[in-house]
């Protein structure tokens, strides 16, 4: 299991979106070890639950979080542990060994706070469903497409419908994720046909070859590491 802990100084934070950053722990049935340090990405609405999923987290404490954050990491596949205080060393020490103490949420604000406006939706080709998934790196020819909203941090998988067509995958495969409404697709490369259609369609492409997964890939682009196809 891959643990998050939002800290300040060490200490596990009041609030889970304005905190310093996240130790990184790996608790495999009991063995505990640190996996590092993540710096908290500039703040935006419903990018936190994405980030960390990208990092393939398991599991996040904090002191207090909204009950939309909440829901947005349960979305993602991550469950949450609010109500937690003190060191985060012991922390996670303490959940190891059955002994962590939660409650409710420390911090209590308005969350009828609208997302900035407007979706910023990222395309993923993939071998498989949803972040986990090994990225692809054929455009028009991808078993899959992951869609993934920034705004709400919703991830959605959609079977290539052209993936098997005899001609013209490329062209059509850019209508079929412009319909879902992408703005960014991340992929291994595009056939000249295709980057005509994207450009022509307005949606930028960028370039993971990492032989990793989806998430590895989101991580890079929201880490601005990825080099423009088109």
């Amino acid at each position: 299991m891959k643990i998050a802990v939002a800290v300040n100084d060490g200490q596990v934070s009041e609030h889970f979106g304005h905190c310093q950053g996240y130790a990184l722990y790996q608790d495999e049935g009991g063995d505990v070890r640190s996996e590092g340090f993540l710096e908290s990405p500039p703040h935006e609405p419903g990018k936190l639950p994405l980030f960390l999923a990208s990092h393939d987290v398991d599991l996040v404490m904090a002191g207090g979080m909204g009950p939309r954050a909440v829901e947005l990491f349960r979305q993602n596949g991550i469950e949450v542990l609010l109500g937690v205080s003190g060191d985060a060393d012991g922390a996670v020490e303490r959940h190891s060994a059955g002994e962590l103490r939660t409650g409710d949420s420390t911090c209590h604000h308005n969350e009828e706070v609208k997302p900035k406006e407007g979706t910023r939706l990222i395309c993923v080709t993939s071998q498989g469903e949803g972040l986990k998934g090994d990225a692809e790196d054929r455009f028009g020819r991808s078993p899959y497409f992951v869609i993934l909203d920034l705004e709400t941090g919703e991830a959605s998988t959609f079977e290539n419908p052209v993936a098997d067509a005899a001609g013209g995958a490329g062209p059509r495969a850019v209508q079929f994720v412009a319909d879902q409404g992408a703005e960014v697709v991340i992929t291994g490369q595009l056939g000249d046909k295709a980057a005509d259609a994207m450009a022509s369609s307005g949606i930028k492409a960028y370039s993971y070859k990492g032989g990793g997964k989806v998430s590895d890939a989101v991580r890079l682009f929201l880490e601005g590491e990825l080099s423009p196809l088109n």
